[in-house]
C-alpha cells in the first residue's frame, strides 16, 4: 500500500512540475517579436484600427497574462511583453506601438489643468473606473534596482519611458524629446494639478530616449535593456 501511495505522490509531483513548465513555456511566446515583410503595418495608422489596437493593449495589460509574467518572470519582462504585444497588434509598426504602449501605461484617469479661480479636468482614458483600476493595479512597477518597494513603485515611469521613446523615434533625434520633456517637467507644477518636478521622471525620459534611438537601427530591441542603467 505504501508503494502505491509513493507512486501516486510521484505522479502528482510530476504533474505539478509539468503544469508549471507548460505555463512558463506558454508565456515565453510573449517575449518574441515576429518578423513581418508585408506592408500591413500601414493599416495601424487609420484611426479606427489605432483606437481598437489601443483598447486591446489596455485589455492585455489588465489580463492574467501580465500578472503571470510578473509573478513567474519579472516586472521588466512584463514591460517587454506589453511592447511586444503592441508590435503584434500593429504588425510591427514601431511608432504606433510606442504610442499605444504609452497610452496603455497611463496611471492617471484624469489630468487637471490650473486656470484662474478653478481647475479644469480632462479624461485620459475611456475605460470604466473598474477597468482603469484593474489595469493600473497590474502595471509593472519594479523597474529599477532603487524602485520603491510598495504597491506603486515606479509604475508611473512607464508613461515617461514610452512617451520619450515615441518622440525620439518619430523625430529620429533625442533633442525634441529632451526639450519637450524638460518643458513639461519644469512647467508641470505650474499648470498641472498635483504636478511636481521629479528627477526619477527625467531619468525614465532619458532611458526612453535611448530606447527610441536604438529602435531606429534595430526594431527588435526590447525596453528591459534600457532600464538596467540606474543613472
Amino acid at each position: 500500500m505504501w508503494f502505491g501511495h509513493l507512486a501516486l505522490l510521484f505522479l502528482l509531483m510530476n504533474q505539478s512540475l509539468f503544469s508549471q513548465q507548460t505555463g512558463i513555456d506558454s508565456l515565453e511566446k510573449y517575449f518574441r517579436i515576429d518578423s513581418t515583410d508585408d506592408a500591413s503595418f500601414i493599416y495601424s495608422y487609420f484611426p479606427p484600427i489605432f483606437i481598437q489596437n489601443g483598447i486591446e493593449l489596455k485589455s492585455f495589460v489588465r489580463s492574467n497574462i501580465i500578472s503571470d509574467i510578473r509573478r513567474q518572470f519579472s516586472d521588466l519582462q512584463s514591460v517587454d511583453a506589453i511592447y511586444i504585444q503592441a508590435m503584434k497588434l500593429t504588425n510591427n509598426n514601431t511608432a504606433i506601438s510606442l504610442l499605444i504602449s504609452t497610452l496603455a501605461c497611463f496611471d492617471h484617469r484624469l489630468v487637471g489643468l490650473k486656470v484662474p479661480v478653478f481647475a479644469l479636468y480632462f479624461p485620459l482614458t475611456n475605460e470604466s473606473e473598474e477597468e482603469f483600476k484593474a489595469r493600473v493595479a497590474n502595471l509593472p512597477r519594479y523597474l529599477y534596482a532603487d524602485s520603491p518597494k510598495n504597491k506603486i513603485g515606479d509604475r508611473d515611469k512607464l508613461q515617461h519611458f514610452f512617451g520619450s521613446a515615441f518622440l525620439t523615434f518619430i523625430f529620429e533625434s533625442k533633442s525634441p524629446a529632451e526639450e519637450l520633456s524638460r518643458s513639461i517637467e519644469v512647467g508641470e507644477d505650474a499648470i498641472i494639478v498635483d504636478g511636481a518636478l521629479d528627477e526619477r521622471d527625467m531619468r525614465a525620459n532619458r532611458h526612453g530616449q535611448n530606447f527610441g534611438l536604438a529602435l531606429i537601427q534595430n526594431k527588435f530591441v526590447l525596453p528591459s535593456d534600457y532600464f538596467l542603467n540606474i543613472k
